[in-house]
């Protein structure tokens, strides 16, 4: 029987979560359909159009029992291993082929592949036989989103069988040495993968456990919502678990490494005319200094009419935070402008619980409306500033 590649089932997936690889069932029996009878204007019929057949399943696709990633990073280089597990609901055997995009620029070291515990070999073929197979999936309108993977290599290997209500289980490992840009590593797992899939994944988990040589700073996810726990300077460990999840991101981790005090690191990225940047600050886990220096801080809030919004409340919201965490020692400021300046307190004054209460009820009652006389409220704020201080 001749084969194909006949139709996308993705193994993973997350929707804050991850899925890595995809499995293309090569069976053309899988796959049964009947003419689609299209009326574009009201014809007699013997003038009908009819389309050439399109493919209609006559069994329910491959379901992902779950996805498991353990990653350790050492310094740059980082060893990835991918544990997913999937289920055939059907009362016949398939095969098909697993495919995983690499992930870009990466530089591995070693590859390995079981199925069910068994080592198979895995065919590594390069962006551009890759750009092949993707846009062969493109052409039968079965995922787009795989264009985005196109310029990446690709690991492929035949699964064969799967057997009838049976689950198959995929273990992938591979070490990579992670590129630097300007101090600023990133590690990037591929998992827009399943945007086309039939069913969420029922459990994801990623565990992501960082190892430096050099202190740790700043340690970011932009993808998904993660959490961290340090353990010491130089170790740190990222987690991540979700159930009944789409993916519709790759998986993202950006670290820097500082011997220095604060730790500082730039992300530029140009679209078109527009530029956009991060800078991550961070003055790491250890903190020379014995006591916390108390601390002037004034917050100035653009409330004018061009903040109305999710921009207002997303600025509320961080305000509210910064001023819910100032140490009691502090004192602070608040300085709401839109068409004149309106200060809280009128002068600097402790953040003491009863100062912070105050302010919270404050910043809750600000809404969206006049102009914006931000020069004026510069000046005040810097006016607020003793004069002999040495607090900073």
């Amino acid at each position: 029987m001749k084969r194909s590649l006949s139709w996308l089932l993705l193994l993973s997936c997350a929707a804050p979560g991850f899925g890595a690889g995809l499995i293309i069932v090569g069976d053309e029996e899988f796959w049964r359909g009947s003419p689609i009878l299209i009326h574009p204007t009201p014809r007699p019929p013997d003038r009908r159009i009819i389309l050439p057949p399109r493919p209609v399943p006559s069994y329910a696709p491959i379901e992902v029992s779950f996805t498991k990633a353990d990653v350790k990073i050492k310094d740059q280089f980082a060893t990835t291993r991918l544990e997913q597990e999937f289920y055939n609901p059907n009362s016949r055997r398939l095969e098909g082929t697993f495919l995983f995009p690499v992930p870009k620029g990466a530089q591995l070291d070693k590859f390995t592949m079981e199925i069910d515990g068994k080592a198979v070999e895995a065919e590594l073929l390069t962006a551009e036989k890759a750009r092949g197979i993707y846009e062969d999936i493109v052409r039968r309108q079965l995922d787009p989103a795989l264009l985005e993977y196109a310029e990446r290599d690709l690991f492929k290997v035949r699964i064969f069988p799967i057997e009838p209500h049976a689950r198959r289980k995929i273990t992938l490992t591979y070490a990579q040495l992670l590129k630097s840009d300007a101090g600023l590593i990133s590690f990037v797992l591929p998992m827009n993968t399943e945007k086309s899939s039939a069913k969420p994944t029922r459990r994801i988990a990623l565990k992501l456990e960082l190892e430096s040589k050099r202190a740790l700073k700043s340690i970011y996810s932009p993808s998904h919502k993660v959490e961290f726990k340090r353990d010491g300077a130089h170790r740190a460990i990222v987690g991540f678990e979700a159930n009944d999840v789409r993916s519709d991101a790759d998986f993202q981790l950006f670290y820097t490494q500082d011997d220095s005090d604060l730790g500082l690191s730039l992300l530029t990225h140009k679209s078109g005319d527009e530029g956009y940047f991060l800078l991550l600050a961070s003055p790491g886990i250890d903190s020379r200094q014995s006591k916390v220096i108390p601390k002037d801080v004034v917050f100035v809030l653009d409330t004018s009419g061009s903040m109305a919004g999710a921009k207002l409340e997303q600025a509320k919201k961080a305000l509210a935070f910064c001023v819910e965490n100032l140490n009691d020692d502090d004192r602070f400021e608040v300085l709401r402008f839109a068409t004149e300046v309106e200060p809280l307190f009128d002068r600097l004054k402790s953040a003491a619980p009863d100062n912070r209460s105050q302010a919270q009820k404050f910043i809750q009652t600000l809404k969206p409306m006049g102009g914006t006389a931000i020069d004026d409220a510069l000046k005040k704020a810097i006016a607020l500033r003793p004069g002999k201080e040495e607090r900073p």
